[in-house]
């Protein structure tokens, strides 16, 4: 009967671990359950993230893209307007040559004109001299 007792004392004991081990592992269970799903919603959180990445690259990328073509046209733009500049400077050139040429034949036909000027003057002097020498 000592047996049998022993034997149920030694089932009891060991039914009392078994339960411990039981409890043990079911709060280890469910701290790794909690942990999982911390897990998860970090992981949906994350994945969130990356969609709002995604959006705000994607939104990126398109300002960019006007941007590079404002660019474009405003440098479409300024070499044209350039060209007008290098026209309008050969433009100037041209006619500042053209003025000086005008200056100086303007200059010479003032030269030749006080020069014809004073010849007449000299002829009539010449002229009015003859006449008084023939009046008198």
């Amino acid at each position: 009967m000592f047996a049998v007792q022993d034997e149920n004392e030694k089932l009891k004991l060991n039914k009392m671990k078994l339960e411990d081990e039981k409890n043990h592992l079911r709060v280890s269970f469910n701290n790794v359950e909690n942990q999982l799903m911390k897990t998860e919603l970090l992981w949906q959180s994350s994945e969130g993230d990356v969609q709002q990445m995604k959006l705000a690259l994607n939104d990126k990328e398109t300002e960019n893209q006007l941007l590079n073509s404002q660019a474009e046209h405003l440098t479409r733009q300024i070499d044209d307007l350039q060209k007008k500049a290098d026209s309008l400077t050969t433009t100037v050139d041209r006619l500042n040559l053209t003025l000086a040429k005008t200056e100086q034949q303007e200059s010479a036909y003032k030269n030749e004109a006080s020069t014809e000027f004073c010849v007449c003057v000299v002829i009539q002097r010449d002229v009015c001299s003859r006449l008084q020498q023939t009046v008198y």
